[in-house]
């Protein structure tokens, strides 16, 4: 009897030690990197993240009046609450956290380039959609993954090429 309670302790010992090591230690060691490196963030909330905090802006500014009756056309304050207060705060790009998963946001179009045009390597990853996403954006482009992005993107390539695109000239007749 004795022993079967020394393997329990054991086990639930070990199983403690994981998730501290896995919900603390390692995602204190990415935002340090990421520190060094020059991009900074909120800091790490054990087990959840910063999901409450989007969670509680995102609730704010759909609180609010819309912009658009106000004639401001700045609506990324109310669509993306905490993208816009962090990216005031900790500049372009910044980082976050998903539970203990970081996420980079990024602005710059050719990182974004970068990030899009990576199709080896498995260095950059899309961030799923939720259900609501997937009824938006569908089973586009932007929601595809791995060999089924790399063969939509084929296919759509070709139609898209400068040479077969033709801007047509303004056809709006001047005033007389």
């Amino acid at each position: 009897m004795t022993h079967l309670i020394l393997v329990l302790v054991a086990v639930f010992c070990i199983r403690l030690f994981k998730f501290a090591y896995n919900s603390i230690w390692i995602p204190f060691r990415i935002q340090n990197h990421f520190k060094k490196q020059g991009v900074t963030g909120p800091g790490y909330r054990p087990i959840f993240g910063n999901m409450p905090e989007i969670r509680r802006l995102f609730e704010e500014a759909i609180s609010k009046p819309s912009p658009l009756q106000d004639g401001d056309h700045d609506v990324l304050p109310r669509v993306a609450p905490f993208y816009h207060k962090c990216s005031n705060m900790y500049g372009k790009p910044f980082f976050y956290w998903s539970g203990s998963q970081p996420r980079l946001a990024i602005s710059d179009p050719d990182l974004i380039k970068e990030v899009t045009m990576n199709t080896g390597g498995g260095s950059f990853d899309k961030t799923g959609f939720d259900p609501k996403g997937r009824i938006l954006f569908g089973q586009g482009l932007i929601a595809l993954f791995g060999q089924q992005w790399a063969l939509h993107k084929r296919i759509l390539n070709h139609p898209f090429r400068m040479e077969r695109v033709q801007v047509k000239p303004n056809r709006i007749q001047p005033e007389q």
